[in-house]
């Protein structure tokens, strides 16, 4: 049976493909080593001219002229002047300005001759492009081009799903969820009627709002050419005008979610691929691969609310629904009592290395219980397919059950994935009492392939962290990706001048007895010390929790913002703000805080972040390389993450200030060569002294 859940995305694909006309090309793929560009480019007077002190760029607020701006720009424009090259990737720190730099040669080449794909990993960057950095483009450059952001379906409103929630006969979908509602959302009946682009956005409301969770448009609930309301459809409107814009927006998220989970390709046509935090990209395909088979789905999906709304589909076609619904009860029991057993026997990091042969047993209860849920319904989907629904109305409600019956199947087949442990070597296993979860541990051949199938023109992939220690090797492997050329461009910063570096010893074990209460004890006495302005990176939850008890207990005159108690984008407004705030937060944070000035001087690391080990990932990972993970994966990671933590410090040349890494394994442990990784400034080593807990510094 076809998914028809994937109507609309098989319509927009269909479309896309339909009127995408270019030269296909393999994947530029090597196994030898990286090529490297020198930095003696074709010198273009019209692009320098563009980001010379007095050019065009120079009306922008603030804008500084920065050489290493200008070289990546040029290295972006040669590239795509060259017929043989398809990948590029350059690595450019913060201040160089690399958006701007990215944006510029690739707009003046495409000459509204070639459309652009422009990938981010953050909400953040995909707001500044489409709210500043594009709209100021288009009059510094003088020509005017099209642009949008382009969103997944759960960023919209279905219209059919409205609908019934505006019906009367069942009270639970009744108006009174909306007259319950604050603010935007009491009015949703009237926003539906007046909307043209139906973004949920437009309600201000938060994204797990369960207004918003019964109105999206997104998941399996898409019946596509069945739906009575496809004609005004939201997402169809905002996937065919996207087709037009000359520049399109999107996340990661949705690029790779959408071609590997619809097996298609990506649904707006483009030419040239754009990929700005490219060192996001294995994380997010890994994720967008995982395979989840959670009980509060099928709890949902087997519920008798559910169930009962197929009643009168049932009866027509001789299916006697209390059957069904039994059945249904059946399985619900066989669910309860398989993540019963797996709450007792999983591991306590919930890490499956091996498959357990009574959960294997239980789930089998459960899958059969499935069967015979559907078996009972083939008839009815037998005659669905061969076209036997003719009436709209009946058509809508059998497009509805065949995604029920999808939803059964692809829970069935995720459910025996996930305990079929072993099976599928290179995979990762775990389960957390609510859920079986199964990831590839490694995306390079994700990337690859899904790379190779878009099979774009040109690929340009930037980030400020691509290298260790200038070479893209590590980032290359994980990415499975082998640029035709590469480009590092130094940063603008005077790091020797403008910022240092404290390891700090703190004498104890990571995690072991006093830890925490020390650990505390010193970062409180270095945000005191510092008046604030301080950003703390914790990689315990529980750490984060003390730490932010300590400094709310002890004051000290300055405001305390901690992660999770806000929206992350609040927490950084009212950071940068309050220039004498202290924000703390898990490494998570490490990137998308941007606060130069005054208001951040002082960067607070608790340790080397290394994963746990034992991570599900990181010990699978480790298997696959034969015992090496640590050295091959593991640390070359932890080493990244690191830097991209420092980089939070100095974002502009007049910023100043220092980090401070309280695990004393940086100096100790040569051989992990962490602090090569970070930028080269002045290096003071620290230990606490004995009895009164303050810091001195070592011979």
């Amino acid at each position: 049976m076809g998914n028809h859940s994937q109507g609309i995305v098989t319509f927009c694909i269909m479309e896309a493909q339909d009127v995408r006309s270019k030269t296909k090309r393999r994947m530029g793929l090597r196994s030898g080593p990286l090529s490297c560009i020198g930095r003696n480019y074709i010198t273009d007077s019209t692009l320098e001219k563009f980001y010379s002190p007095s050019g065009p760029l120079s009306r922008m607020p603030g804008y500084e002229f920065r050489p290493q701006q200008l070289e990546l720009a040029l290295a972006v424009q040669e590239f795509l002047r060259d017929p043989l090259e398809r990948t590029f990737a350059a690595e450019a720190p913060p201040g160089v300005g690399k958006t701007f730099a990215l944006l510029v040669p690739a707009l003046r080449e495409a000459a509204g001759e070639r459309r652009i794909l422009f990938l981010t990993a953050g909400i953040a960057l995909q707001e500044q492009l489409i709210g500043k950095d594009l709209p100021r483009l288009k009059g510094l450059l003088g020509r005017d081009f099209s642009f949008g952001l382009l969103k997944g379906r759960s960023h919209y409103a279905c219209l059919r799903k409205g609908a019934a929630l505006l019906s009367s006969g069942v009270p639970e979908l009744s108006p009174s969820l909306f007259a319950e509602a604050d603010g935007a959302l009491s009015d949703v009946p009237g926003w539906l009627a007046e909307t043209e682009t139906g973004d949920l956005s437009e309600l201000n409301a938060g994204g797990d709002h369960p207004v918003l969770a019964r109105l999206t448009a997104g998941g399996r609930g898409c019946i596509g050419t069945s739906c009575p309301y496809r004609s005004r459809c939201f997402v169809i409107r905002a996937y065919r005008s996207a087709q037009d814009w000359d520049v399109v927006v999107a996340n990661y998220h949705l690029f790779f979610s959408h071609i590997l989970e619809g097996g298609g390709a990506f649904p707006v046509r483009y030419d040239w691929l754009i990929c700005d935090e490219a060192h996001r990209m294995p994380d997010v395909a890994r994720s967008a691969s995982a395979i989840r088979a959670g009980a509060d789905g099928l709890a949902s999906i087997l519920s008798p609310r559910v169930l009962q709304g197929f009643d009168a589909l049932l009866r027509a076609h001789s299916v006697d629904p209390s059957e069904v619904r039994e059945e249904a009860g059946r399985c619900r029991l066989a669910l309860r009592a398989l993540f019963d057993a797996v709450r007792l026997r999983m591991p306590r990091d919930g890490g499956l290395s091996s498959c357990d042969p009574d959960l294997l047993r239980l789930g089998r209860v459960l899958t059969d219980g499935l069967d015979r849920e559907l078996h009972a319904l083939r008839g009815i989907e037998d005659r669905f397919m061969a076209g036997d629904f003719s009436d709209p109305s009946a058509l809508a409600e059998g497009a509805e059950l065949m995604n029920w019956i999808d939803d059964v199947r692809s829970f069935k087949k995720s459910l025996l994935w996930c305990l079929e442990v072993g099976r599928f070597p290179g995979w990762a296993y775990w389960g957390d009492g609510e859920s079986l979860t199964s990831m590839p541990v490694a995306a390079a051949e994700i990337v690859r392939d899904v790379l190779e199938r878009e099979d774009p023109e040109k690929i340009v992939l930037s980030s400020a962290t691509l290298t260790l220690s200038g070479d893209f090797s590590f980032w290359s492997g994980e990415s499975g990706i082998t640029p035709d050329r590469t480009l590092a461009v130094p940063s603008p910063f005077d790091f020797a001048r403008q910022m240092e570096i404290w390891v700090v010893d703190v004498g104890l074990p990571v995690g072991g007895e006093g830890y925490d209460d020390t650990m505390c004890r010193v970062m409180k006495k270095l945000c005191d010390g510092n008046g604030g302005r301080t950003l703390v990176l914790l990689s315990s939850l529980r750490l984060l929790r003390a730490f932010a008890r300590r400094m709310r207990e002890g004051g000290g005159g300055y405001t305390v913002l901690v992660q999770g108690e806000l929206p992350q984008r609040e927490l950084l407004a009212r950071f940068r703000e309050d220039e004498t705030s202290v924000l703390i937060g898990s490494v998570s944070f490490r990137e998308g805080v941007d606060v130069p000035g005054e208001g951040l001087t002082q960067v607070i690391v608790d340790r080397i972040p290394f994963p746990h080990p034992g991570d599900p990932l990181v010990r699978a990972r480790n298997e696959l390389e034969e015992g090496k993970g640590f050295v091959r994966v593991t640390l070359p990671n932890a080493r990244m993450f690191l830097r991209q933590a420092v980089g939070r410090l100095i974002r502009s040349s007049s910023d100043h200030g220092r980090v401070v890494l309280l695990d004393g394994r940086a100096v100790e442990r040569r051989d992990w060569r962490v602090l090569e990784s970070l930028p080269s400034c002045r290096c003071t080593r620290l230990s606490l002294r004995e009895g009164n807990g303050s810091l001195f510094r070592e011979p």
